[in-house]
């Protein structure tokens, strides 16, 4: 179900199984440039470290490198990228960080915006788009992040769950309330499709049932 596609991959993080599509990979775009950052298939995540990002990097720079992480299945990187809550989290439900490639992903970072009323709090958009053969997929996605001694860290993200649907917001600090609205989506979602697999099939005048 691609509705949920970019949900699983980016709560593959916390708690889902990523899930992605298949297609060619191209170079990724943050600010309306092209990211140096390498694809493909990721070493053996049991050898890999994590990608150092320097305390004073900006918030759309952690953005940047988290994506980059998430596209190239670096589970090391994105779960480094987390708030220390988030990872608190995770241990606390037995949970582990297990990121999936998306090497047909692509993705645009805009310049943070800094909260007015809460310096530490930052939020980040974002659009990322997975390719496939019959076409493409766009989510936009905000990210919000908390400003620790370690530097900005992810703590959640914004996104529309269901197409035409209110934004919602999945805290990545709370694993019990995003799996609660991932199975709201999905019902949600799958109903209409369960609708439409009821319906009598709109058969031609001629193979129509004669009613007596």
């Amino acid at each position: 179900m691609r509705g949920w596609m970019m949900v699983s991959l980016v709560a593959s993080v916390i708690l889902f199984a990523g899930c992605t599509g298949k297609g060619n990979s191209t170079d990724a775009q943050a600010s309306g440039q092209s990211n140096s950052g390498a694809g493909g298939q990721p070493a053996q995540q049991s050898m890999q470290q994590p990608i150092a990002v320097p305390a004073n990097a900006p918030p759309e720079t952690v953005v940047m490198t988290f994506l980059n992480a998430l596209r190239s299945g670096d589970s090391p990187t994105t779960e480094s990228l987390l708030t220390r809550t988030a990872r608190q989290e995770l241990a606390k439900h037995s949970l582990s960080v297990d990121v999936q490639p998306a090497a047909n992903a692509t993705y645009q970072v805009k310049p943070a915006e800094y909260l007015p009323n809460d310096p530490s709090g930052a939020h980040v958009s974002s659009i990322w788009t997975e390719k496939f053969e019959d076409g493409d997929e766009t989510y936009e996605i905000v990210w919000a992040l908390r400003r620790q001694e370690d530097g900005w860290r992810l703590a959640g993200m914004a996104m529309e769950l269901i197409p035409g649907q209110p934004v919602q917001f999945l805290n990545f600090e709370n694993p019990g309330d995003m799996l609660k609205k991932k199975e709201e989506a999905i019902a949600a979602m799958q109903a209409p499709a369960a609708q439409t697999a009821q319906q009598p099939p709109n058969l031609p005048p001629a193979q129509r049932p004669v009613e007596r």
